[in-house]
């Protein structure tokens, strides 16, 4: 298989999307270099590296590295551009890490949708982060081929998009990304103030910002979970007023959980969170009746005005 078609048909959307999102998360922009073929013999990390491995018709591993100046720069712009403060660290912290793996959550998302829209049939995993050299080895195992784009950040660095393939069955296509919307809700009666708020996310980022959106409307009863079985839990022991919910999660789905929270007769408003945009999916969750659907990014730019939104607040 040649590089241009590895790299249009399946690594084509997580660029496209990096650098949207980069721009979307980050107010940064950058651009790719030409793909090449790496040696996978000789191929390392340059750092730190948030990965996603890939089943299905592709199997191997999406991987987006960077060198560690332009992790930790990239990390500070997504917490600035989040909770709407100076970030200035010069070595990688948990805030970073996280920041890292929503901005890579986000990509993974929207590109995960788009190859599904033309029927390429490959699956992906949770993005996650590395930063141990020593485990490269696990990566390369039964590699045949590396592809490397070199993307160019303005004013910061580059970072590296590679993809370890091990063997891939492909189809041919045309990549086209969707801006992020939100879904307009169902419910009509503003949220009193002293209202308990749910909010579940494997992302202590997001919950953070989200917290941050709300005690800035006044909402300051908020309860957090990190996966849909503990929303499920506190449905049953403590039934909150309304609840902001993720949809991809690493034990419990969003929309696994908002199906069994129904199946307790529970009416809460429900709103989701993802930044997967496949139409099914949101329709399956539209059918099960929720209060509104949220497609990240969501940061401080926008994030007070869309949660007002949801909440029915007054100007």
């Amino acid at each position: 298989m040649s590089v241009e078609t590895i790299y249009k048909v399946i690594l084509y959307p997580f660029i496209n999307e990096s650098l949207a999102s980069l721009k979307a998360m980050t107010n940064l922009t950058g651009s790719a270099g030409e793909a090449f073929m790496d040696n996978v013999q000789e191929f390392r990390f340059k750092g730190y590296a948030v990965c996603s491995e890939v089943t299905g018709n592709l199997d191997g591993v999406i991987m987006m590295h960077h060198y560690p100046e332009t992790a930790v720069s990239i990390g500070n712009s997504v917490c600035q551009s989040m909770f709407g403060e100076a970030y200035e660290h010069t070595e990688m912290t948990d805030d970073l890490r996280n920041a890292l793996a929503e901005w890579g959550n986000t990509i993974v998302g929207r590109s995960t949708d788009l190859h599904r829209r033309y029927s390429l049939d490959y699956g992906f995993s949770s993005p996650y982060f590395v930063e141990d050299l020593s485990q490269m080895d696990q990566y390369l195992d039964g590699v045949q081929e590396v592809v490397t784009v070199p993307i160019t950040i303005d004013g910061v660095g580059r970072y590296y998009f590679n993809l370890l393939v091990r063997s891939v069955d492909y189809q041919e296509g045309g990549i086209k990304r969707e801006e992020s919307v939100a879904i307009e809700n169902s419910h009509t009666k503003v949220l009193a103030k002293d209202s308990r708020i749910l909010l579940v996310d494997d992302s202590a980022m997001i919950r953070k910002a989200l917290t941050r959106f709300l005690h800035s409307l006044g909402y300051s009863n908020i309860e957090e979970a990190d996966d849909g079985s503990g929303a499920v839990e506190l449905v049953k022991s403590n039934p909150p007023d309304f609840i902001f919910m993720d949809v991809v999660m690493d034990k419990l789905n969003g929309d696994k959980a908002l199906a069994q929270i129904r199946g307790l007769g529970s009416n809460v408003p429900i709103v989701m969170l993802s930044s997967v945009t496949d139409q099914l999916l949101v329709n399956s969750c539209k059918a099960q009746g929720i209060s509104g659907f949220i497609f990240k990014p969501i940061q401080a730019s926008n994030g007070t005005e869309i949660i007002k939104r949801y909440l029915k607040v007054a100007d």
